[in-house]
């Protein structure tokens, strides 16, 4: 609504401005002037706010709203050339912000719209320059256009993708603002956007959102399906697992989080929020307890990858967590506090609506296979007496499983937690099918076994739990993971497009000395972004090869032939000037006056043919004895660029004025002499 009132305002601003150009009016300008202060007043009256809170970051909002109100203003006075420039370079600017907060292609549209005024207006104004009048050149124009267009696509094809620097503010934002009553906890978003969120059932048939799986439990032998709707879109430095939550106790059909108590904490400080500190402090108290140790970032012998900043738009409601790639460091959230778990899952506090922005800053503590090889198997026995949550498992359920797991990586000779691991992954790919087409699970099934020893088809739940559980019989610390992998890549955004079927689940597994490694036995993600004009170039390749060719080939031949057929006759019809014009159009009159009128697609030679053949000539054969060679000089002259001399010209014009129909054949026109001169 606002862009179709700013829209009419400027249309309004420019028809004034027309009515008024020659005798402009003295205290128009002086109300415009007065307009301009306080819109700049009330600019940097949001620049102070903006900055004492810390939110500099939304400064693009509050900057296009002074360009709109700037352009509007001016198009109330826009008596001259210059003013006209003028509001193309301020819409120049304005379309500069616009397309740094676009997160869809439909933006185009608007540039699209954008170009097309420009090139017009600069016609005009080029035009009025030079003192010429008419209609534009609108295939001038368009040319134009088309090479602009083509520059810029080549930017795009060759300019590598723009990263953020983690020396800037970055983006956050809301839309709305609605606190929630539970924020430990998973909170959805209620039935209506703005209605309060209540807590999310996982009993429920779709889970909180309408996602399967974002809620206090997992349950496996829930079925559901996901669309093609989007429902965030991410921009970030390299794609990954963004983790929204994981689970550590399994009871044989659910996946349940442990107890919150001395996992979560609360941060109040207000954005960016220092999450790293957080998990630091996690692992020191878990230190203090007698548990693993957990490596810190800034150990020896680890090489951990770069910081990884991605920055999320939400497009549809969803549960209140912020997806990220492990591990956070920190975040850019547009609330004073922020949940987060010693999982390194992150909970906001108000609800997660359409619109809201917030960034994240990860380090990639994911390690490279070679470096995970190399990690020692501790010496633990498995299913001991009084296991962590992460090995623990319903007693004597899983005999023929943990009999399955050894079986595996005996066979294997895998030693070491990484060998166990691509064992049974390998395994998996040859013995399990995946689909998402499964029967129900059965009133105390259990969903591993029915899974292993049953059906064998299962889809990321089932398959990432199978493993979970047969790495837990061995000895190996797991939890499961769930999010989302990247969506389609839009090389004109620079944003994934994460749908919601991208939604997944996979295996998280403990390394002693480095952490918790994601494993996933369904899915491969990516591990660099893919250049935006190699993904272009690919895109256009395949919608060129998947176009039908046979019609487009017949309608392509249709229209060559038709062209050719169409330039041809334009050949023949061709009449050329001066001298052979004047000869050719008499030799006409004088065959029309003989009832034989020149074709459409005839040559001058075979007309000359067709008129020595007719017999309609009252010296008979003489008469056109030598007609031929008379049209073969003036053709000569016409397509060869040659010039006849006095002599030629004199003895052609003698053949044509010698053509007088005979009586009975003369229906038109008359038989004087030929004069060329």
């Amino acid at each position: 609504m606002s862009a179709v009132l700013a829209s009419a305002g400027a249309v309004a601003g420019m028809a004034f401005s027309y009515v008024t150009r020659m005798r402009p009016w003295q205290w128009v300008k002086i109300l415009l002037a007065l307009a301009v202060l306080a819109i700049f007043a009330s600019f940097v009256l949001q620049m102070i706010s903006a900055a004492h809170v810390g939110q500099l970051s939304s400064i693009e909002v509050p900057l296009t709203g002074l360009f709109v109100w700037v352009q509007i203003i001016h198009s109330f006075d826009v008596p001259a050339r210059r003013d006209l420039l003028f509001s193309l370079a301020a819409a120049g600017a304005l379309l500069t912000l616009g397309a740094a907060q676009a997160v869809s292609v439909g933006f185009l549209a608007y540039v699209a719209i954008w170009l097309g005024a420009c090139l017009v207006a600069l016609g005009c104004s080029w035009r009025s320059m030079t003192g010429g009048v008419g209609p534009l050149a609108l295939g001038s124009l368009a040319a134009t256009g088309l090479v602009i267009v083509l520059a810029g696509a080549g930017f795009l094809v060759f300019l590598p993708a723009p990263r953020a620097a983690q020396a800037i503010t970055l983006p956050s934002s809301l839309i709305s603002y609605l606190p929630l009553r539970d924020p430990s906890g998973v909170t959805g978003t209620g039935a209506q956007s703005t209605e309060p969120a209540q807590a999310g059932q996982a009993s429920g048939r779709t889970g909180v959102g309408g996602y399967l799986g974002f809620a206090s439990e997992l349950d496996i032998a829930t079925r559901g399906t996901l669309g093609n709707e989007v429902i965030m879109r991410v921009r970030a430095d390299r794609p990954g697992y963004f983790l929204g939550m994981t689970y550590d106790t399994w009871d044989g059909q659910n996946w349940k989080r442990s107890p919150p108590t001395g996992r979560i904490v609360q941060l109040t400080a207000g954005s960016p929020f220092e999450v790293g500190s957080a998990l630091s402090s996690f692992a020191q108290l878990q230190v203090q307890a007698g548990g693993r140790t957990v490596p810190s970032l800034s150990d020896e012998g680890l090489e951990f990858g770069p910081v990884n900043v991605q920055t999320f738009y939400v497009a549809q409601p969803i549960a209140n967590l912020l997806f990220a790639t492990p591990d956070p460091t920190e975040v850019y959230f547009p609330e004073h506090s922020l949940v987060v778990g010693a999982d390194g899952s992150m909970r906001s506090t108000i609800a997660m609506t359409p619109g809201t922005v917030y960034t994240v800053i990860s380090t990639d503590t994911e390690l490279a296979p070679g470096v995970l090889a190399k990690i020692q198997d501790p010496r633990s026995s498995p299913l001991s007496a009084s296991p962590e949550p992460d090995l623990e498992l319903p007693p004597g359920r899983y005999e023929r499983v943990a009999a399955l797991a050894r079986q595996i990586v005996s066979a294997a000779r895998a030693t070491t937690t990484y060998a166990k691991v691509t064992a049974l992954e390998a395994w998996m790919g040859g013995h399990l099918r995946y689909s998402t087409d499964i029967p129900p699970l059965l009133p105390g099934q259990d969903a591993v076994n029915q899974f292993l020893f049953g059906s064998r088809v299962g889809y990321c739940e089932q398959i990432s739990t199978a493993l979970a559980v047969m790495l837990r019989t061995l000895g190996v610390p797991t939890r499961e993971a769930i999010g989302y992998v990247p969506g389609p890549f839009d090389p004109l955004s620079d944003l994934y497009e994460i749908q919601a079927k991208d939604a997944h689940s996979w295996v998280q597994v403990w390394f002693p000395g480095v952490g918790w490694q994601s494993f996933d036995p369904t899915a491969q993600v990516p591990l660099a972004p893919p250049d935006p004009g190699a993904v272009l170039l690919s895109d256009l390749g395949h919608a060129i090869g998947n176009l039908p060719w046979a019609p487009i080939g017949g309608t392509l031949c249709a229209v060559a032939a038709g062209a050719f057929g169409a330039l041809e006759v334009r050949r023949r019809r061709r009449r050329p000037t001066g001298w052979v014009g004047k000869i050719t159009a008499e030799l006409e009159r004088r065959g029309a006056a003989a009832g034989l009128r020149r074709r459409p697609t005839e040559t001058l030679g075979e007309y000359a043919s067709r008129l020595g053949n007719s017999g309609l000539w009252r010296a008979g054969p003489t008469a056109t004895a030598s007609l031929p060679a008379a049209t073969a000089l003036v053709e000569r002259a016409a397509y060869g660029f040659h010039e006849p001399d006095a002599a030629t010209r004199a003895f052609v014009e003698e053949v044509v004025s010698g053509l007088h129909p005979a009586r009975g054949s003369r229906r038109r026109g008359s038989s004087r002499r030929l004069t060329t001169a």
